[in-house]
């Protein structure tokens, strides 16, 4: 029995591969990349296999062709084995573009008739909450594209709820999957943000993401949603349509919630918000308390009820004088007339009616305004001096001047103690200390 090792037997088939030789192959581009190191590497396909390919750097220069992304290529190469991959490949030696792929020309007929519904449209696109503190994600459970996110919601910030609906994101069963997703977490409505993703592939990977279907459940969810589908050089018909497109799973990561320093940011703008508000509002009563301080009334109680007095004297006057010149008209039209005596009683049995009713109301309106001067007046005494005074407290002068605060004393001052009964003059012998927070004075009464 003969045992090969790895490399003898991936020899073998080399040899077995490389006996086919040179030959032309037609596909569609997928997975194309320029590298950095002038080496190009692509697939060909078509609706069942997948060939991979490359063209080396010494060939690429001399092309007079370029490759694009799911158009159609007819390729000339020779197949071999890469023996480090173990697979088979075709190195390319030459191209001659042919038809554009088919799904190509699909993903373009859609993007046409979506675009012309509108579904594209910025006016459509709903604004992404600033702070979102719960977030569904629609992905593999399995693939790359959860961790990326995952690391930079934990990274960014970590209180934020993460709810996961893994679903398929690849092959014909994929597009109900992600469409039953999106409306399980509108009817579950408690998150304020989806994210669509998955990781890189080819156009016919990612094909489930340019169905018009998944479109539709995309406009119709009242959820924002990212899209991030693949890489950055990657676009779906779900990036078009989703409220924001990311470039990469991480991308969406970043942009589904904010920094920690934007966070603190916005915690101290409202912290000085609140401050400016309590400022302006402690200025603002103390502007009104100085102007309440400044006022004649205050100055002159006295002077409100005297004023309402002068007023209840002028309308009494007014209704008197009202009052005398309606009779006295009166008076004048039963002159004008021919003495009836039945008619004179009529006018008689008015007049008296008037009068009473002028006398009634006369009263009222005396009655009432007395009864203003009376609640103004007991108001006024409440709050008088006197009441003040009762109350134990006193008035202290120093010549005319009233005093508010201790230090305007010094020591050798006479001043002048008013009580409720009585007055006293006393000397002040100890001025005020000004480190002292409680001060005291000795008086002696005269």
């Amino acid at each position: 029995m003969i045992i090969y090792s790895v490399s003898e037997i991936t020899q073998k088939i080399k040899h077995l591969v490389s006996s086919i030789g040179w030959v032309w192959v037609k596909g569609e581009v997928s997975n194309l990349n320029y590298h950095s190191s002038g080496h190009i590497y692509f697939s060909l396909k078509d609706e069942d296999s997948v060939l991979r390919a490359v063209i080396f750097r010494s060939t690429a220069r001399n092309l007079e062709y370029r490759l694009k992304e799911g158009q159609e290529f007819q390729v000339y190469g020779r197949i071999d084995i890469w023996r480090m991959g173990s697979q088979y490949q075709l190195v390319a030696e030459a191209i001659i573009p042919g038809k554009i792929g088919t799904f190509y020309l699909r993903f373009k007929e859609i993007q046409e008739r979506l675009e012309k519904k509108g579904l594209f449209d910025k006016k459509h696109k709903k604004e992404l909450p600033g702070f979102p503190q719960r977030i569904g994600i629609i992905t593999s459970a399995e693939g790359a594209a959860l961790r990326d996110v995952l690391k930079m919601l934990k990274k960014r910030s970590p209180p934020i709820d993460v709810i996961i609906r893994p679903t398929l994101v690849q092959g014909e069963e994929a597009s109900s999957d992600i469409i039953s997703a999106i409306r399980e977490f509108n009817e579950y409505k408690n998150v304020d943000l989806l994210i669509l993703t998955r990781g890189g592939g080819s156009i016919e990977d990612l094909w489930c993401f340019n169905d018009e279907k998944v479109a539709n459940a995309i406009f119709e969810s009242d959820i924002p949603i990212i899209s991030a589908i693949g890489h950055e050089r990657d676009g779906s018909i779900s990036d078009f349509v989703a409220d924001m497109r990311a470039a990469t799973p991480t991308e969406a990561g970043e942009i589904a919630v904010p920094s920690r320093q934007k966070l603190l940011d916005h915690l101290t703008y409202l912290s000085n918000e609140l401050k400016k508000t309590i400022s302006n509002r402690i200025t603002f009563y103390k502007t009104r308390l100085e102007s309440f301080e400044r006022s004649y009334a205050l100055k002159r109680p006295l002077s409100l009820i005297e004023i309402k007095q002068q007023n209840i004297d002028h309308f009494q006057d007014m209704l008197i004088q009202y009052s005398m010149r309606t009779i006295h008209s009166l008076k004048e039209r039963i002159n004008q007339f021919i003495p009836r005596p039945p008619e004179l009683s009529v006018l008689q049995t008015q007049i008296n009616t008037l009068e009473k009713e002028l006398k009634n109301s006369a009263n009222n309106i005396i009655k009432e305004k007395k009864q203003v001067l009376n609640n103004l007046t007991s108001t006024l005494q409440a709050t008088s001096i006197e009441k003040t005074l009762l109350r134990g407290f006193s008035i202290v002068r120093k010549e005319l001047e009233i005093i508010k605060d201790s230090k305007k004393l010094s020591k050798g001052d006479q001043i002048q103690i008013q009580f409720y009964r009585g007055t006293s003059k006393a000397l002040i012998e100890e001025p005020e200390a000004q480190e002292s927070k409680t001060q005291e004075s000795e008086t002696h009464k005269n």
